[in-house]
Parts: C-alpha cells; structure tokens; sequence
C-alpha cells in the first residue's frame, strides 16, 4: 500500500511523512501553512508574502515518485467568502 509524503522542492528537506492518502496529505499541508505563520508571528515576523513550492511524492515498496506539487502561500489571507453580498 502506498503512502505519501511532501517535500521542500528547494532544499529537498522533508516535511511530512507517513501520510496515508491525498486527504492526510492535504490535512498536513494546512498543519505546516499554520506552523509557519505561528512561527514567523511569534518572532515578530510577518510572513511577507512567503511562496514555497512543495512535492508531494508516494512511496511504493522502495520506489519515491512525485506525483504533484502544492504551492504554499503564507501572509495571504483566504477569503471567508468568495461571493458577493446580495
């Protein structure tokens, strides 16, 4: 069975392993968009715009493939409603 795992696709520093589906994939990926921005705030930094660009790669037996790429943004706020006011 494989499992999923996501990257720094500039330094190559793995982020998250073990993950068993696209649905823990994309759970860890907001647990690292909030993990930065708590570390940047708490350091009296803003995230300034911060692009990072990750892999997501499955493991199959002893095989790492990539198999999509996210790109995270921090500092930019998700709007609450994407619709206007009737």
């Amino acid at each position: 069975m494989p499992s999923y795992q996501v990257r720094d696709t500039a330094t190559g520093q793995l982020l998250a392993r073990g993950l068993a589906d696209y649905t823990a994939v994309e759970t860890a990926l907001d647990r690292l968009d909030d993990k930065l921005e708590h570390d940047l705030a708490a350091s009296g930094e803003g995230a300034g715009r911060i692009r990072l660009r990750l892999d997501i790669e499955q493991l199959t037996d002893d095989t790492t493939q990539t198999v999509g790429h996210h790109v995270l943004l921090l500092g930019v706020d998700d709007p609450t409603d994407p619709l206007p006011a009737p």
